[in-house]
């Protein structure tokens, strides 16, 4: 993802416009690289003697369970300030891997844009790329088209395998290195342009049916909140993605994506091989968090008999003699007083196993970072959480008579162990 923001020294004032290079698998190479003679500024390089810096993060796993690293470049205010005005600053990366495959990517920012005063602030881009492990040399350069000004910079990535990985197989075929393409909501947190997919095999022993229910809505007193409702999707749907990767033989997928608040079945999809995207898009940006009708209202307090009649519906669907799994998505929901909290009545004991992912997207889209000790390098820094989520989940109780395994995720790592487990139950079936 290249994001380009103005800084003072160290808040974020103003987000400008970036002409990013549009990925595509695979990504190497960007055509702008073509056009300018990146690798001959490195053979010689005439530096202008531009202050500006250059930070690679420690590779960390994303929500998407993809190993992720950002290059992040920092420019003095002063040098845009003394090139305002015409022409384009563009920030090239290139990341080369051991067999020597280039993968590049850039941002832009238009230097007639630039406002006055930005003297006194940093610029700062930074470049998101999902990566595999490996060791890799990174090339980061900055160009001022009006004046063919260059400046240069070289570092170096590893990027170490993941310890005790419940999913060794997960990345096999992936490219080494995939940028992120940046996007708004809710792009951003699906990341439709991200086309490399996982590798999760799943083979049931007998026909089976996987139904997969995503809870859209968080409790009912921040239903209407767009920050916690984007916080809660940010954490879901990369979830849904990574299982609906999942290459599965002798099984179906089945998806649905529930408003609770307004008590309906906001997108489904049968027998999914791959999900729709365009559609699932549609329906997202169709709801306001912020607006619930007036039928909507008169119902609230019958939310939670909603869900379980979805849940009851699904578990009654596709032939008797199938294998069934539930996997239900979810934040901790508390419901508003005097709601029915009526947990699933079952007439018999179904042959189903059911599986609930509790995420708390407050710690799910920050997993923990190091902060540096003294005289290390700057740029590692705490964990941002967003505040305690509920404590109270009236969800599970719900799902008690199916007795549901319960993961509690607060990290990609956990949501990881918690997929392998699941995978391997349903493999068991």
């Amino acid at each position: 993802m290249s994001e380009w923001s103005l800084v003072v020294r160290p808040a974020v004032l103003l987000l400008l416009g970036v002409a990013a290079a549009s990925p595509l698998f695979p990504q190497h190479p960007d055509p702008l690289f073509a056009e300018i003679p990146f690798n001959q500024w490195f053979d010689r390089p005439e530096q202008t003697g531009m202050r500006w810096t250059a930070r690679v993060s420690r590779p960390r796993l994303s929500t998407h369970q993809r190993l992720s690293a950002e290059l992040e470049v920092s420019l003095d205010g002063v040098e845009l300030a003394k090139r305002r005005g015409k022409g384009q600053l563009f920030v090239l990366a290139q990341l080369n891997d051991a067999k020597g495959q280039a993968f590049q990517d850039h941002g832009t920012i238009e230097l007639d844009k630039i406002e006055e005063g930005v003297s006194k602030q940093d610029v700062t881009c930074t470049l998101t790329a999902f990566i595999l492990p490996g060791d890799y040399g990174v090339s980061l350069a900055l160009f001022f088209t009006s004046t063919g000004e260059h400046s240069v910079k070289r570092e170096k990535l590893h990027v170490p395998p993941l310890k005790n990985d419940p999913l060794p197989e997960a990345w096999r075929d992936l490219p080494a290195v995939e940028f992120i393409e940046d996007g708004e909501p809710p792009d951003s947190w699906y990341l439709p342009s991200v086309t490399g997919r996982l590798h999760l095999p799943l083979e049931a022993r007998r026909p089976a049916r996987i139904d997969v229910i995503v809870n859209l809505t968080p409790s009912e007193k921040a239903s209407g909140s767009e920050r916690i409702q984007g916080r809660n999707l940010g954490a879901l749907l990369p979830a849904l993605k990574a299982i609906a990767a999942v290459d599965r033989r002798n099984a179906s997928l089945n998806v649905a994506l529930l408003d609770l608040s307004r008590q309906r079945v906001l997108f489904h999809q049968d027998d999914v091989s791959a999900l729709d995207w365009s559609g699932m898009r549609d329906a997202l940006t169709g709801q306001d968090p912020g607006k619930i009708d007036l039928k909507s209202l008169e119902n609230r307090g019958h939310d939670a008999a909603f869900f379980v009649t979805e849940v009851r519906r699904r578990l009654g669907a596709g032939p008797e003699e199938q294998a069934r799994a539930l996997v239900v998505l979810s934040s901790p929901v508390a419901f508003e007083r005097g709601e029915d909290l009526e947990p699933i009545r079952l007439t018999s004991a179904p042959d189903c196993r059911v599986f609930y992912f509790r995420c708390r997207p407050q710690t799910i889209l920050q997993p923990p970072q190091e902060e540096p000790a003294r005289g290390r390098r700057p740029g590692f820094v705490r964990p941002i959480r967003f505040g305690p989520g509920p404590q109270i989940d009236q969800l599970e109780p719900t799902l008690k008579p199916l007795a549901p395994r319960l993961f509690d995720i607060e990290t990609p790592e956990q949501f990881r162990k918690a997929l392998a487990a699941v995978l391997s139950e349903i493999s068991s079936m």
